[in-house]
């Protein structure tokens, strides 16, 4: 989907807010240099007032966590709407 700029104008305090209230997304990070592939893992999360450092769990053995104790990496966290299943009953 390549939506059109005219109707993505969301001020970042809203941004913010929506992921605050949210708590959810999907963590992703570059572990290896020059890999063009992130590692993905779903995070429950908490930001920093100004939203430029989250809180969040990963267990020991998650390749995320390994790759972040040998070096700091770039992440970002993506944050989707409401979900839910509809149950084909």
């Amino acid at each position: 989907m390549h939506p059109n700029p005219a109707f993505r104008e969301t001020m970042r305090e809203e941004r913010l807010a929506f992921a605050r209230a949210r708590g959810f997304g999907i963590l992703a990070v570059a572990v290896a240099d020059g890999d063009d592939v992130p590692f993905l893992s779903h995070v429950p999360f908490l930001l920093s007032g100004d939203g430029s450092e989250a809180r969040l769990h990963l267990v020991r053995s998650n390749p995320i966590t390994r790759a972040l104790l040998t070096a700091p990496r770039a992440a970002r966290i993506a944050v989707s709407g409401p979900d839910g299943y509809i149950s084909p009953d």
